[in-house]
């Protein structure tokens, strides 16, 4: 975790200024009203909890709450009492990744590791590669693809709720995931953006943390924006997840490519408070509409708009909080 207080120049405090506080809560609170508006739809009908609707709008949602930002009512979830033994029963799909969100939004709402957590823990241990990597096991793109995402949740997952003899055990894990996320250049942007979260939550080095930041940073697009790959435009799943990453890698929003992401952010939400992406992805289960826009586009929105919400987040200012955001 990086600990250095970076000092802000005249001219980066200047281009913070222009984007009054308020202006970036109302952008929030905004993004926030269509998710917390679907969640229950969405539970309801797909009788479950989704990464793209349930797991990041709690995520940016609680941010947003520990920022002092005004927000609705709470995301509803689906009850998942059964999810320890739908692991055993699926271990073929479920992964570091598939469980990265689940244990993202819990560790948001400050869950205490118990018996259930215990078994994710250990199927992480049990489940890790030789070469110190978690692999994806999904081609859902973008969501739940790339083993920088999925090595990155397992070192966040051991990190947070290995207790007892796994946390005996979680130093070498980790040591291992860092290694491997050090080494293994990314290809697309969420393999960056995991990357240095990965680093982050693994406590890699001041160094390597920088340099994944910095390659993060050089993706950037001309029109402030990130692309989730190198063939399609900017967006603001890519964006939202960049900025988010960058922050929580000490980036302050008042760098100039922060800013410049924020302004690509604020500039393309919809009037809804949304933000569009094309989805990309072979589905997964039958259509149905959760009630947040854009039809069959709709669920890589959501995520987007969560991901755009949440980087807005980091860049107000939180009293009294270091570094709010989920890095151990």
């Amino acid at each position: 975790m990086l600990k250095t207080i970076l000092l802000l120049s005249g001219l980066a405090a200047l281009h913070a200024a222009e984007i009054p506080e308020a202006t970036l809560k109302r952008a929030v609170t905004r993004a926030l009203a269509p998710l917390e508006k679907q969640s229950p739809v969405f539970v309801k009908t797909g009788g479950c909890n989704s990464c793209h609707n349930q797991d990041l709008p709690v995520v940016a949602q609680t941010l947003a709450r520990q920022r002092g930002i005004p927000t609705g009512a709470d995301i509803v979830l689906f009850d998942e009492s059964d999810a320890t033994q739908r692991i055993f029963e699926h271990g073929a799909v479920v992964s570091a990744g598939s469980l990265g969100y689940t244990m993202i939004r819990e560790a948001a709402r400050k869950r205490p590791a118990d018996s259930e957590t215990d078994a994710n823990v250990s199927f992480l241990l049990t489940g890790q590669l030789g070469n110190g990597r978690w692999d994806s096991r999904s081609n859902r793109q973008p969501l739940t693809t790339g083993d920088h995402f999925a090595t990155a949740f397992g070192i966040f997952i051991v990190q947070n709720y290995a207790r007892g003899v796994q946390r005996e055990q979680a130093p070498a894990h980790v040591s291992r995931a860092v290694a491997w996320l050090r080494e293994n250049a990314p290809v697309t942007n969420q393999d960056s953006a995991f990357q240095v979260l990965g680093l982050v939550w693994g406590k890699a080095s001041d160094e390597a943390v920088k340099r994944a930041s910095a390659t993060l940073q050089s993706r950037q697009r001309d029109d402030g924006g990130w692309a989730q790959l190198s063939s399609m435009t900017s967006d603001a799943y890519a964006t939202g997840q960049a900025l988010y990453a960058l922050a929580l890698s000490g980036t302050p929003a008042t760098h100039p490519a922060y800013r410049r992401g924020l302004d690509y952010l604020l500039k393309t939400q919809a009037k809804d408070g949304t933000w569009y992406v094309k989805a990309r992805s072979k589905p997964v289960q039958p259509y149905f509409d959760s009630g947040f826009p854009y039809g069959h586009d709709q669920w890589i929105s959501a995520a987007a708009t969560s991901w755009a919400a949440m980087s807005i987040t980091m860049a107000v200012d939180a009293p009294n909080q270091i570094k709010a955001g989920l890095r151990r």
